[in-house]
């Protein structure tokens, strides 16, 4: 059995390198996704955009109307399951070696 695990060291480690690597990376991408300060920051930028008259009143409607949209989406994500919108509750890693075994 110990033996077994060792022989498969060259392929199971990298393995469960990557699939932590995703992992992480998923969870900061729905971290960034679901988080609200994001969209208030590009509410900010929009208005910006149009003061500025980098886009004009019917862009800016249009941009708003979607970024309200989600704002409103991340808020009841946020109300149906609030243990599972925070992601470090949620982040763990197990690193399994054979070494642990005795």
């Amino acid at each position: 059995m110990v033996l077994l695990k060792l022989l498969s060291l060259p392929i199971s480690l990298p393995v469960s390198g990557m699939k932590f690597v995703l992992q992480q990376v998923a969870d900061l991408a729905d971290q960034e996704l679901y988080d609200p300060s994001v969209v208030h920051e590009q509410l900010l930028l929009l208005h910006v955009q149009l003061e500025d008259g980098d886009i004009d009143e019917d862009e800016y409607a249009q941009r708003e109307a979607e970024l309200m949209a989600r704002l409103r989406d991340i808020r009841a994500r946020t109300q149906q399951e609030p243990a599972e919108a925070d992601v470090d509750a949620r982040r763990r890693a197990i690193v399994e070696t054979p070494f642990d075994e005795q």
